[in-house]
């Protein structure tokens, strides 16, 4: 039962305290939680992809014909009550009003995918059904009121506006409600569990796995994990949101990775905990089809914006994913979601890099976003879109590639492509908001300019002779001011 590759002092730290807690094993033999936290499970049979799926894939269908029919509903509703996305000329990329609500749509199409799969049989079969298992996926109480309570900040903020620190209450209160809801509440354990049993091993400490593992510790350091994965994807997405059709064209795109993620933890958990597993398939399909449903309509030219109600909506989705991945108790699988969020999570990270390095409040908009910075580069809009998918679908190839690959190597790969991209946009000047000033020159041959200077990076225009030719001074300027 010991080996090299899985022996009892390494695993008994990693995913087997977890599974001794959810099935009262916690004071069984070692041996016993050795076996029931190895990878593949011993003696328990795999499932293939089409039978973890296809008892879901109706959830899909619910949540894409709902969001794709309540969508221009909503649109029409939010022309009428004036909730309307106005341009400003600035900022904003879009050059006439445009309705807002379509956070809704994608909300009830979610939320009619978790309706549908109370309705839909597990993933399972008699011969290997745990006692007492549920017939149907259990979905947490505390998820739905999380979700709701986003949905209600949201459509406050593109109503009648917030506070940024508002927001972030609000968000820190959705992420309590699926933590107390029991979601995640030992999702630290991923990054714990490996340093302590590491300690153990060379003496430093001596400590029950066990113990340690249902501890206060664990449960408090979780919590403000989930509050952070939450409360970071909510901003991720929604300051991502910049461009029609690309909060929603890239959020697809994760959710596909998700869904692959799912679906191969679902085919090696051997019916340990078929709850778990078909609620992340199940969140997985839900969050597709509410967001497929939408895009067309989102896409360039938009006739419908999610507003924060749905950038936000869907930043929450993606986290719960992700601490339901890190509930598996080993970090390959959080680390292969969190770089399969990768777009939005550096974007997000440079934005407030970008503000604190040049001195404006974190909370400050700019229209220096990647996004932003493709169109400026001379890309439409449907091409900076377009561009945005594309890096998102590699991200998502990216991460899972780990599925494939030992953690210590997916590891070194992720440094080197993320190391490359930070620098790439260091030179790219997507840090440094660097503000040409040119200066004008006279029409003699030796100083024409054979290229005009972007407009939009031009602050100031310097004429020197035009100072001179006045002959006004500077305390005459003065007096001339005050005077005026």
């Amino acid at each position: 039962m010991v080996s090299r590759q899985g022996g009892i002092g390494s695993n008994n730290w990693g995913v087997a305290p977890r599974l001794g807690a959810e099935f009262g094993l916690s004071g069984a033999d070692p041996c016993m939680l050795h076996i029931l936290g190895q990878q593949p499970l011993v003696g328990l049979r795999y499932f293939t992809p089409d039978e973890v799926l296809s008892p879901y894939v109706y959830v899909f269908y619910a949540a894409y014909v709902i969001a794709f029919l309540f969508t221009p509903i909503l649109r029409n509703v939010a022309i009428h009550y004036n909730i309307i996305d106005q341009p400003d000329g600035l900022r904003k990329m879009h050059s006439v009003p445009v309705a807002y609500l379509g956070g809704m749509a994608v909300f009830l199409g979610w939320l009619t995918g978790l309706l549908a799969s109370q309705f839909l049989p597990l993933h399972t079969r008699e011969p290997i059904a745990l006692a007492g298992m549920p017939t149907a996926v259990v979905v947490s109480f505390g998820l739905v009121i999380g979700a709701s309570a986003i949905i209600l900040l949201g459509l406050w903020d593109d109503i009648i506006h917030m506070r940024p620190w508002i927001k972030i209450l609000g968000q820190v209160f959705a992420a309590l409600a699926v933590f107390f809801g029991g979601i995640g509440e030992r999702c630290s354990w991923i990054f714990i569990g490996p340093i302590a049993g590491r300690l153990a091993r060379l003496g430093i400490i001596n400590t029950d796995s066990g113990v340690l593992y249902n501890s206060t510790f664990i449960y408090v350091t979780s919590a403000m994990m989930v509050v952070a994965i939450i409360v970071i994807c909510c901003n991720a997405t929604n300051l991502m949101d910049g461009l029609d059709g690309l909060c929603g064209g890239v959020t697809a795109v994760v959710a596909v990775g998700f869904l692959f993620l799912a679906v191969n933890l679902a085919q090696a958990g051997g019916g340990i905990n078929t709850n778990h597993d078909a609620l992340r398939v199940v969140m997985a399909l839900a969050l597709l089809g509410a967001v497929l449903g939408f895009v067309p309509y989102n896409f360039n030219p938009a006739s419908i914006f999610l507003g924060d109600t749905g950038s936000m909506f869907i930043g929450f989705c993606c986290g719960t994913l992700m601490i339901l991945f890190a509930a598996m108790g080993q970090f390959r699988w959080f680390l292969a979601s969190l770089v399969m969020f990768s777009l939005p999570l550096l974007d997000t990270a440079l934005a407030f890099v970008r503000r604190y390095v040049n001195k404006r409040p974190l909370f400050s908009a700019d229209r220096f976003h990647f996004h932003h910075q493709l169109v400026a580069r001379g890309f439409t809009v449907k091409q900076a879109v377009i561009i945005s998918y594309a890096l998102s679908i590699a991200f998502v190839l990216l991460g899972a590639a780990i599925v494939y690959t030992r953690t210590r190597y997916a590891i070194g790969i992720y440094l080197v492509v993320f190391g490359s991209i930070i620098v790439a946009a260091f030179k790219m000047g997507m840090v440094h908001e660097r503000v040409k000033v040119t200066t004008a020159k006279s029409l003699r041959s030796s100083d024409a300019i054979t290229e005009a200077p972007d407009s939009s990076q031009v602050l100031e225009v310097k004429d020197p002779e035009r100072r001179m030719d006045s002959g006004e001074s500077d305390d005459e300027k003065k007096k001339g001011d005050k005077a005026a």
